[in-house]
């Protein structure tokens, strides 16, 4: 009888000291059903950052290019989603190219970037342009649009409305003309970035 009494005595005490820290470790992690995919579409109409070019363009070209986008994307909206409000959203991708001739620019480039909303709790989304285009702000600074005409867009994440975000576009812009551009790329230091300065972005 003595010995199990001492059994049950330590079962309680072995209970009373695993069952909270079962508990405990499995309630404690962060896990993925915190992450929300966000539907519907979201528009952004302030953009800034900058794009940036190693080794800089030049006329002549000669090197393997690559190119850095780095934005902040403010002034979102969302649209038919389950996300009624968001702060805003940040990009970074890096785009390579043959070469680090200005002209290159002119040939449509597949671009993959990864859109990071605040809150963080809004899932990524991941737009995939089958090119862009030159384009000019209605300011007149040079800059970029995408996709490039006739162009296709894919969204993976959040924002990717009913068909997977084929009416998704952006628009990137600066200051800079073209033909301040253009002079840069003809300059002995060449065409090292690009300051965004606005532009838009839309996913749906």
């Amino acid at each position: 009888m003595r010995l199990a009494h001492i059994c049950r005595r330590t079962t309680c005490l072995l209970l009373f000291i695993v069952v909270p820290l079962v508990a405990t470790s499995c309630s404690s992690g962060t896990g993925s059903s915190d992450i929300v995919v966000a539907t519907g579409s979201v528009t952004c109409s302030n953009v800034t950052g900058s794009v940036s070019f190693s080794p800089p363009l030049t006329m002549s070209g000669g090197s393997a290019e690559h190119i850095t986008i780095a934005l902040t994307t403010n002034g979102c909206t969302t649209s038919g989603s389950n996300i009624p409000t968001l702060a805003k959203g940040s990009v970074a991708t890096t785009i390579s190219m043959a070469t680090n001739a200005c002209s290159s620019l002119l040939s449509p480039q597949p671009v993959t970037v990864t859109e990071t909303w605040i809150p963080a709790t809004i899932h990524q989304s991941v737009v995939s342009y089958s090119g862009y285009k030159i384009g000019l702000s209605p300011s007149g600074g040079g800059g970029f649009t995408l996709p490039n005409s006739g162009g296709t867009a894919k969204v993976v994440g959040s924002f990717a409305g009913s068909d997977h975000g084929s009416g998704s576009t952006a628009a990137l812009y600066s200051t800079e003309s073209a033909t301040e551009l253009l002079t840069a790329c003809g300059s002995d230091a060449g065409l090292a970035s690009l300051p965004v300065t606005s532009g838009s972005v839309t996913l749906k």
